[in-house]
């Protein structure tokens, strides 16, 4: 980056066609050999940074930023796709964001991942349904909440 202070303004009349080479900042990943690199997923960010983003996400959602905890959570699974604790964390940011399509969508992939629906995914779903505008649905899918969550404790105390 030129500095105005340091570095005098280029003179249009310059040749720069020449022989001499004009330095231009480059990027030090531009450097590294990129076919070493071909065939194999190395990923963008680490474990750590993954971590950061979703207790991010959660301080976002805490404070009332959805939107926010939102995109922090999309980062992330574009690097781990699958990674169903995010899926949930979305979801629920989406319901709270208010879209209900999409927290719709989020818990569909979810539930590919994981087949089983703990009752409080189906909370979710009941929301994210009434949000989307299908009631009926929203309150089947409650009902059904509630039914296991009425069954859940004494399937406990059996055990």
């Amino acid at each position: 980056m030129l500095d105005p202070k340091s570095d005098p303004p280029l003179d249009p009349a310059d040749d720069l066609s020449g022989d001499a080479a004009v330095a231009l900042p480059v990027p030090a990943l531009a450097t590294v050999a990129m076919p070493a690199l071909a065939g194999r997923h190395r990923p963008l960010i680490a474990r750590e940074q993954r971590d950061l983003l979703c207790a991010l996400a959660y301080v976002a959602l805490g404070v009332g930023d959805s939107a926010q905890a939102v995109t922090l959570l999309g980062l992330v699974l574009r690097e781990a796709p699958d990674d169903a604790g995010v899926l949930r964390l979305l979801a629920y940011a989406l319901v709270e964001a208010g879209s209900g399509a999409q927290a719709l969508a989020a818990l569909d992939r979810l539930e590919r991942i994981e087949p089983a629906q703990a009752p409080p995914m189906l909370l979710l779903r009941s929301q994210a349904l009434r949000l989307a505008g299908r009631l009926d649905e929203g309150r089947a899918v409650f009902r059904r909440f509630v039914e296991t969550r009425q069954t859940a404790p004494a399937e406990e105390t059996r055990r």
